[in-house]
């Protein structure tokens, strides 16, 4: 009963924890305009409030394998919070936009850090049979946070100043140090790790080169030196960085993992799906206010259903993998996905605002019928020593997934919308609905590469063919 006790303490610190931490990286988007207008900076330079928290992120994530083995869960979940406490205090005092941008950057070293591991402490911490209920409550709260972090904001923002944001998260971050320090506990077993400086130098040159490449795509489209060049840059870095993971005794980053067809899949199927989440979650919105004409806020509450839907399915897909499997849920979620996508396509400029409250609960019924057992399936094909690996190379293909679909899709409707001898209304029309057929297309690849999926039930539970290139 103790036991059972202490583990409920880490279970919930841990979620709390995700939830927090996930919210923090959305938290400043919808006050994008009110910093603008304060620093006195154009659109272009604001979006770095985002890319420098992505970019740090993506710098820390494969890093987590080496400090799961190195420090204790408690010791790096508490560090987590102190940097997103100092990250908010830092962001609330800010005076100018290189601070706010520095107090972004502390935040996000916190999320980089902890994030992966949370999926393997909630894995560690519920036993085998159930782990596709644990990634179901995982994926309630990673996912709805960064669907209801812009329309929560938003309300917040037309009331208050967009500093008081950070005052607001800062008790809750507080509040969940607190019981971190009482309940957390070392649930993950130690490996030898060691840390290859060169690894690290190589991971971190080849992330920021391409994240530098994706965020100039908008602004300059693919001028050689801001785009073509870093992102062949980047592709020499990432070539050297995983022939080095390849060689050594002890990788930064398990890159074999990825041998392994069904996890290789799987992969690619997340990064499919978190492509397509954020950039509707980022689309929708500015459909609705620059096509339909709506006010900011109801652009925002229109998201609000979906995303309560979102956290159900969640769940609730959590316990169907533990019964059913992954390749059935991730067939019938990417046609949920499809099926939304191809309404989306149906909207015009004169429809009624509310038709995206309709069709964006279907895109989010299928998202959450397809991301955490996708996750379920990447962790049960593989053994257990090398879960902070998986968890690694999950995460960070979900942070990449999320930065390359949103670059992508608006570079598409920004392009369109400056090319059409039309009304910005017009052009931003058909601009998105190009990027609605271009997700359409990837929802389909989605449905056909989820086919691929092989698996096996027994009586155990659900195990899985591991095999190899």
């Amino acid at each position: 009963m103790q036991k059972k006790l202490e583990n409920k303490g880490v279970i919930i610190v841990t979620l709390a924890t995700a939830f927090l931490l996930t919210f923090c990286q959305f938290l400043l988007i919808t006050s994008y305009p009110a910093i603008m207008r304060e620093f006195q900076i154009n659109a272009t330079e604001v979006q770095w409030l985002t890319t420098i928290y992505l970019l740090t992120t993506i710098v820390f994530i494969p890093l987590t394998g080496y400090l799961s083995n190195r420090f204790s869960t408690k010791a790096l979940l508490i560090f987590s919070l102190l940097c997103m406490t100092a990250g908010l205090i830092a962001g609330a005092i800010s005076q100018s936009f290189i601070q706010l941008i520095f107090a972004r950057a502390i935040q996000a070293v916190g999320t980089g850090v902890i994030l992966p591991v949370i999926q393997t402490i909630l894995i560690t911490v519920f036993p085998k049979e159930r782990r596709g209920f644990a990634l179901g409550l995982l994926g309630a709260v990673v996912n709805v946070a960064p669907a209801s972090a812009p329309s929560l904001t938003g309300m917040i923002i037309d009331v208050f100043h967009w500093r008081i944001l950070h005052w607001f998260m800062l008790p809750l971050v507080l509040l969940i140090l607190m019981l971190a320090v009482v309940y957390m506990k070392d649930v993950l077993k130690k490996q030898e790790a060691r840390l290859d400086i060169p690894s690290v130098l190589l991971s971190a040159g080849a992330f920021s080169f391409f994240i530098f490449s994706l965020s100039n795509i908008s602004i300059a489209g693919f001028d050689i030196g801001l785009v073509i060049v870093p992102f062949l840059i980047s592709a020499v870095l990432l070539y050297f960085f995983i022939r080095r993971q390849l060689t050594i005794a002890i990788p930064v980053l398990n890159v074999r993992l990825l041998q392994n067809r069904t996890f290789l899949l799987t992969v690619v199927l997340i990064f499919i799906n978190m492509m397509l989440l954020l950039s509707a979650e980022t689309i929708l919105p500015m459909f609705a206010q620059n096509v339909m004409e709506t006010s900011a806020f109801l652009s925002g509450f229109l998201l609000v259903p979906g995303t309560i839907l979102l956290c159900i399915v969640s769940i609730v897909s959590g316990n169907l993998y533990d019964r059913f499997g992954g390749r059935i849920l991730a067939i019938i979620g990417f046609s949920f996905t499809l099926l939304s996508l191809l309404l989306m396509i149906s909207l015009h400029i004169d429809s009624s605002p509310f038709l995206i409250m309709v069709y964006f609960c279907f895109f989010m019924t299928g998202f959450g019928l397809t991301l955490m057992p996708l996750v379920s399936v990447s962790v049960d094909v593989l053994d257990e020593k090398e879960m902070a690996h998986n968890s690694a190379i999950v995460n960070t293909v979900r942070q990449l997934g999320m930065a390359f679909g949103v670059v992508v899709l608006t570079t598409v409707i920004s392009v369109t919308t400056s090319a059409m001898d039309a009304p910005e209304q017009v052009g931003t029309y058909w601009g998105t609905t190009y990027a609605f057929i271009i997700m359409a297309v990837l929802a389909l690849a989605g449905v056909l590469l989820s086919i691929l999926i092989q698996e096996k039930r027994n009586s155990s539970g659900i195990s899985f063919k591991k095999h190899k290139c």
